[in-house]
């Protein structure tokens, strides 16, 4: 742990770089919960269970997004379903291993509702897992299910086929028809669901 001393104020390195939230962290610590941490970038969604010790924190489970196109997901690896998806996994496996109840912990981010962040949560909570948050403020159901992405893609194609091809290129390339979002979403989930022996939610 490094501080630098600033008019009198030390400031602690991983806070000075945004990765830390100290105050809230030692709420986690103090909790002694089972917390959930995701992570967002520009390409990669990833999500851990994980329990702090003394010896420092212990991934209990986790999922990344890499699970999903082994599975066959050909949709956009950082987007709202595909973090639904992700949160999903996660908490299958967790619940598998005895996870009822955890909290979330996500450092200096603001929680916004309708994010990706809260599709990991809702995921999570469809996994059966208990965690202290708003329903209301989670994604809809057409969100999840690429609904919205959908119904773009389908106006697109009838006003600016040139548009369509450029903006779905990658999707287009992996064999999904962003139009069909909604379909190829709901087969992965029932991958996920068959694979870690869950009826369907």
């Amino acid at each position: 742990m490094i501080m630098i001393k600033t008019k009198h104020i030390y400031i602690l390195r991983r806070r000075r770089e945004g990765k830390t939230d100290y105050r809230k962290r030692k709420t986690v610590l103090m909790s002694k919960a089972t917390f959930i941490s995701p992570r967002i970038t520009s390409k990669n969604i990833s999500v851990q269970f994980l329990k702090a010790t003394p010896q420092g924190d212990h991934v209990l489970a986790s999922a990344h997004i890499r699970e999903l196109y082994k599975l066959g997901w050909n949709g956009s690896g950082t987007s709202l379903p595909a973090a639904y998806l992700t949160g999903l996994t996660a908490g299958l496996k967790a619940s598998n291993m005895g996870i009822k109840q955890c909290i979330i912990y996500i450092g200096l981010r603001r929680y916004l509702p309708g994010s990706r962040i809260s599709a990991i949560l809702k995921g999570v909570i469809d996994a059966g897992l208990e965690i202290p948050a708003d329903i209301k403020s989670m994604p809809s159901k057409e969100r999840i299910n690429g609904e919205h992405i959908s119904s773009y893609a389908k106006s697109l194609l009838k006003m600016d086929k040139e548009k369509y091809k450029r903006l779905f290129s990658k999707r287009i390339k992996s064999g999904l028809k962003p139009e069909e979002y909604p379909k190829h979403f709901e087969e992965i989930k029932k991958k996920i669901l068959r694979k870690y022996s869950v009826k369907e939610i």
